[in-house]
């Protein structure tokens, strides 16, 4: 199953070299990671209870997000796990003089 998200970019996320601060694709992981676990946990689920423990981010960065880009994050389960699962994003630019894989990362 693969899920993928629009991502709106904020000015907030530009840093001073005019591209989007590295740090801002672990948010966009955690939003396509939430969009994936709503189409398969029940909408009732009690994260408080029974959460997820998020224990490695890993991103590896392929070419720069500019805040004019249009995106989308794209996420797929990759391994299950007796205990875990990993969970395996893209940022693709959508479009544009150079459309491709931005970042692709794991959790």
């Amino acid at each position: 199953m693969t899920t993928r998200l629009p991502i709106q970019i904020r000015f907030a996320d530009v840093d001073m070299a005019r591209h989007v601060h590295n740090g801002v694709y672990l948010h966009w992981f955690e939003l396509a990671r939430m969009a994936l676990l709503r189409t398969v946990v029940a909408p009732d689920h009690d994260w408080r209870k029974e959460g997820l423990i998020l224990a490695r981010n890993e991103v590896d960065y392929r070419m720069p997000v500019h805040l004019t880009d249009r995106i989308e994050a794209e996420v797929w389960c990759g391994t299950i796990g007796n205990k875990s699962f990993d969970l395996v994003y893209a940022i693709h630019r959508i479009g544009g003089d150079a459309p491709g894989i931005c970042a692709e990362g794991r959790s």
